[in-house]
């Protein structure tokens, strides 16, 4: 098959012919359809978030399953399957207790390797690490939990969202927050995740949705999902903009961004009792600093949310149900599709920002 695949960290992705071995046991051999280039692969390939190399990046997608492994017996071949990208084991206490999100056996993920510490991929006597699903390449093989069959009559390019900017964005409001009807909702960033949180406040029932960010199109794309009101950030006014909309701040605030200036705005935007919701992904050496004494006469608070607080079993039949009954848009989410080969551009139309999403469409 084709692969991209990450050698160096600040190197643009190779296209290579890999090799790729059966599934073994509670495993499955997808091949892909579709895959979100999402900006968690960006930091991969920038080496912020620096996954073990060298490595087949892609972790939104969406495809059709061609052989499975021992013990698995949910999905079989033929079938259309969306990719979640975080394996669970099922057993700790985090996904004992209704958090598969928080699993706390995953270090062999962590490592690039299958559940057995071996890969799947490889090119000769190099072994190819994995990351999450892997969907840069024609095919993957993934945690069989991961693979959720999906009406074969639904459009892959679309459902390949779901997998990770649509459970995430819209996870991190009707999970995390848990935002309530006739509440008040501020966006911070308003890219592939942003966005979709600003279809979860719709979901929601949220009252007033503001979309925050510096580029006109991706606000005007978020009034036309259902945000309220818009501020573009650029001006250097988010705070008294949406102030004088929800004097006294907003209920809940989303930063979609990881950025500690981004992140300081969101929690800017909250009220007395309200809540900043962390959603982008920082980089590790990220500081912010806190009015510790306002946030406690104030009771604010400060969360994180971590792939949406995903529950797969639960939510991606609750997304796929909102997306049929057309309360969830995807179409409109996908700015541009691509090529594999074309993967580096895809890349470097999301740090100039024109981009909600690019998906790769396999032949």
């Amino acid at each position: 098959m084709k692969g991209a695949v990450l050698y160096e960290f600040g190197s643009p992705l190779v296209i290579d012919d890999i090799e790729v071995d059966p599934p073994q046991e509670g495993e499955v051999l997808v091949r892909v359809a579709a895959s979100g280039v999402c900006h968690s692969d960006l930091h991969a390939v920038q080496g912020i978030h620096p996954p073990p190399l060298p490595v087949i990046l892609g972790h939104e997608g969406a495809g059709i399953v061609e052989e499975v492994g021992e013990n698995v017996h949910h999905v079989r071949p033929g079938d259309h399957v969306i990719l979640s990208w975080l394996p669970y084991c099922g057993k700790c206490r985090f996904c004992s207790a209704g958090r598969p999100g928080l699993c706390d056996d995953l270090a062999w993920s962590d490592a690039g390797t299958m559940m057995d510490g071996t890969t799947r991929f490889h090119r000769g006597d190099l072994r190819i690490l994995h990351n999450t699903a892997s969907t840069f390449a024609e095919l993957t093989v993934v945690p069989a939990q991961t693979a959720i069959s999906v009406d074969p009559s639904l459009p892959l390019a679309e459902l390949a969202l779901l997998g990770c900017a649509v459970m995430t964005g819209v996870g991190a409001v009707l999970n995390t927050a848990r935002v309530r009807p006739g509440e008040t909702v501020a966006i911070v960033g308003c890219g592939g995740v942003g966005l979709n949180i600003v279809q979860g406040a719709v979901i929601a029932g949220a009252e007033v949705i503001i979309a925050v960010d510096v580029m006109p199109e991706k606000l005007e794309l978020a009034r036309s999902l259902g945000a309220t009101h818009t501020v573009n950030a650029s001006d250097g006014a988010v705070k008294q903009a949406v102030h004088e909309t929800v004097p006294g701040g907003v209920h809940y605030s989303f930063e979609a961004l990881g950025r500690p200036e981004t992140i300081q705005t969101a929690i800017s935007l909250i009220g007395k009792g309200g809540k900043a919701v962390l959603v982008g992904m920082a980089p590790p050496d990220a500081r912010i600093a806190l009015d510790a004494l306002s946030m406690t006469y104030q009771e604010q608070s400060i969360m994180g949310s971590w792939y949406g607080s995903c529950r797969p079993s639960v939510d991606f039949p609750r997304l796929l149900e909102l997306y049929q009954d057309g309360k969830l848009e995807l179409k409109s989410l996908v700015t541009r599709t691509c090529k594999l080969e074309e993967v580096n551009e895809a890349f470097d139309a999301m740090e100039r920002g024109e981009v909600a999403r690019t998906v790769i469409v396999y032949g």
